[in-house]
């Protein structure tokens, strides 16, 4: 008996849970609501009814057994996974300015010196200048998928205007807990997310790879493990296929044959091999869920190189990580501490150092 009761405990307060999600998210999509003893009253607007599959006039409620021509809330249902799937589609975006007490103004070579290599050519500083700096705070949903799947979420930081990848700010940015003012006013311009999920995608790799270490090693110890048996199998396959070409009861043609099937074993393993290679190969989806627009006072610094053909590389003291941010690769888009020019001046990671993708 307790047991029945504790159940329909349990029960009630999932099912007022998600009649609080379900009214929530009606109302932030622009809805009439009114409550009422079993749920509440909704008055939609139609591009709304026609994505939940409804009316635009229903009723909901968080009963198993609604009364006829209502809704039911629960754990499975139709409307209910509708709701969801819209919920995640949307993106939400905040945006606040950080302000800090001081701003560093000077020092700025001994920093580029410490923490930036660059091949084969110097520069010196042409000049500095306060500046407002916009970075996006993303979460992130991540999908690995191999013979096994893995989900979660990641924070990651990027400089708006250059694109740069700044890890270590995901853990600063709000460490502080003050300096923080919410501002109505979005600063996202056009097509900025859309640009920044491109560097996001494009470096799945890098990105994830502490998040994702310990799903990369297991599935390489399943591959290696079933590569060894694998090739112990075919080991002694060929061993006992050539035993048995000893028996002399065995006619010349059917020593051919099995002799050719034995050739032909090495190429059976490597599909084989192949097969297993794919099945324990990683695919990465990444997609963002919210994200959070902080503008900031920052420093930029234009760092002059010297040389036969001049170039210049533009730098940001960041704030809150009291540091310069990593430069974009022209080529791959990939932040980088470490940097090349081409013969174009073109400014390269490692990576692309060896073959500008650019000439």
């Amino acid at each position: 008996m307790m047991k029945n009761s504790l159940v329909k405990i349990m029960k009630y307060k999932s099912n007022k849970a998600l009649i609080q999600f379900a009214y929530r998210f009606l109302e932030n999509q622009g809805a009439v609501l009114q409550r009422n003893d079993n749920g509440f009253e909704v008055l939609m607007p139609r591009e709304l009814s026609e994505v939940l599959g409804t009316g635009e006039h229903i009723d909901i409620c968080g009963q198993d057994l609604p009364k006829e021509g209502a809704y039911s809330i629960n754990y499975g249902s139709l409307l209910l996974e509708r709701m969801v799937s819209r919920a995640c589609r949307d993106i939400t975006v905040l945006a606040y300015r950080f302000e800090v007490d001081y701003l560093k103004k000077e020092g700025f070579e001994r920093l580029i010196n410490e923490n930036f290599i660059f091949s084969n050519s110097a520069g010196k500083i042409e000049n500095q200048a306060e500046i407002r700096a916009s970075y996006i705070f993303l979460t992130c949903r991540y999908t690995a998928q191999s013979d096994e799947q893995k989900q979660g979420l990641v924070n990651l930081v990027f400089n708006m205007e250059t694109g740069a990848g700044i890890p270590e700010m995901a853990g600063l940015i709000f460490a502080s807990g003050k300096n923080f003012t919410r501002t109505d006013k979005v600063l996202l311009k056009d097509k900025h997310l859309e640009r920044i999920m491109k560097y996001v995608k494009g470096q799945l790799k890098f990105l994830l790879i502490e998040e994702l270490k310990p799903f990369y090693e297991t599935m390489a110890r399943r591959f290696k493990r079933d590569s060894l048996n694998l090739e112990e199998y075919y080991t002694a396959l060929e061993k006992e296929m050539k035993k048995n070409l000893k028996r002399h009861s065995l006619s010349e043609k059917l020593v051919e044959e099995r002799q050719q099937k034995i050739r032909l074993l090495p190429a059976e393993l490597e599909r084989k091999r192949n097969d297993l290679f794919k099945k324990y190969s990683i695919r990465v989806n990444i997609e963002p869920c919210a994200a959070v627009v902080i503008n900031t006072p920052a420093v930029k610094v234009i760092y002059n190189i010297i040389g036969k053909d001049r170039n210049s590389v533009s730098f940001t003291y960041n704030p809150v990580t009291m540091a310069l941010d990593p430069v974009v690769c022209q080529g791959c888009k990939r932040s980088t501490h470490n940097i090349y020019f081409c013969g174009s001046r073109h400014l390269l990671c490692p990576a692309c150092s060896s073959k500008c993708p650019l000439c």
